[in-house]
């Protein structure tokens, strides 16, 4: 073989191996993008089903909750918490304790765990309503997230701890600014602050009441509180 046939072949042979080698390369990116492709459906298909499940939790939940509402309203609250036994029309009524701790996730269970826990203090039975309140906390609807804290701090209170329900408290007043409920939970805070001797902070959520320049019935207890702790009215 002449020298110039031995490097046409050499040069046939390198071209070769360049162009497998980039076939290659071109395979392994198409199977990459193929098992990126999968993963994504699977992800997506992930995605849908959990919006299908948590659309048909929170109408169960959602459902539930309506039929044993009217019990608690009534004030009913033993019936109210454990559900009624047999059917009402056909359709069985849990109670919103079951309701509560079978749709937990859903926003119709937290709701359920809010009338729970404030039932069970209404019944003066404050150990068993904290973990409901705790669970209403988490939602994502602003109301019953401020209740679910207030109830946490009622909880508190009772338990003599003053300076964790005034917290509790103050930080549902910042929930209660958005509906127009901030005094009346600004002012509980400053009471169990006083309370609990914090005289500093108890001054200053009572002065933020009084200045309010909306109309409160809250005004005239934070100036009652301003004068007791020896502050002056401006």
């Amino acid at each position: 073989m002449s020298d110039k046939e031995e490097i046409l072949e050499n040069n046939f042979e390198n071209t070769a191996e360049v162009l497998s080698d980039a076939e290659a390369q071109r395979k392994r990116t198409i199977q990459f993008a193929l098992a990126g492709l999968a993963l994504l459906a699977v992800i997506i298909g992930g995605f849908l089903f959990y919006r299908y499940t948590k659309q048909n939790t929170e109408k169960e939940a959602a459902l539930k909750l309506s039929r044993i509402r009217p019990f608690y309203d009534a004030g009913q609250l033993e019936v109210a918490l454990g559900g009624v036994s047999g059917t009402i029309r056909g359709e069985q009524v849990v109670g919103l304790t079951a309701i509560a701790s079978q749709y937990g996730s859903a926003e119709s269970g937290r709701l359920a765990a809010l009338y729970a826990g404030t039932a069970l203090s209404s019944l003066g039975r404050y150990s068993e309503a904290e973990r409901f309140y705790d669970q209403a906390s988490a939602a994502s609807s602003d109301i019953t997230k401020m209740g679910g804290l207030a109830g946490l701090a009622a909880c508190r209170a009772n338990g003599n701890q003053s300076e964790a329900a005034a917290k509790l408290y103050e930080e549902a007043s910042t929930l209660g600014a958005k509906i127009g409920d901030e005094d009346h939970y600004k002012l509980l805070a400053a009471m169990h602050y006083e309370k609990a001797g914090q005289k500093d902070k108890a001054l200053t959520l009572y002065r933020a009441i009084a200045a309010s320049q909306e109309f409160s019935e809250a005004i005239n207890e934070a100036k009652a509180g301003i004068i007791r702790l020896g502050g002056n009215l401006e």
